[in-house]
């Protein structure tokens, strides 16, 4: 049940980047860098449900399909949007939060989920 959860949450957030990431207009700078912190926390919240939601098998090809699609939203505001601008800054904040969502997903399956899942 619970994994079911993860690849829901998985998708309402995958489509919330997209739809944030190839609308004409970039989303409001509220603070200064705010756009990178974007970027950074929706592919780390993306890698993280994947490793959450999806068994070891499927870990490798997801988290490449997550750097795909973090290079394809860069290079899609570069090449057909004409009001955006593709960003090597904001798609290193995209690599690096799959990196580190990755990370700290795995390490905390490898630790605490046997915990949480055990039935004794």
């Amino acid at each position: 049940m619970l994994v079911i959860v993860f690849r829901g949450l998985f998708l309402l957030v995958l489509g919330v980047a997209l739809f944030a990431g190839l609308k004409a207009q970039p989303v409001p700078q509220v603070v200064s860098h705010f756009d990178l912190m974007l970027h950074f926390g929706a592919f780390a919240a993306l890698s993280a449900l994947w490793l959450l939601g999806f068994s070891r098998r499927w870990w490798l090809p997801g988290l490449v399909f997550l750097l795909v699609v973090g290079a394809a939203i860069e290079l899609w505001q570069g090449w057909l949007l004409p009001g955006r601008t593709a960003s090597l800054v904001d798609m290193s904040a995209n690599f690096g939060g799959v990196l580190l969502g990755g990370l700290s997903a795995g390490i905390f399956l490898s630790k605490f989920w046997p915990l949480l899942t055990d039935k004794q």
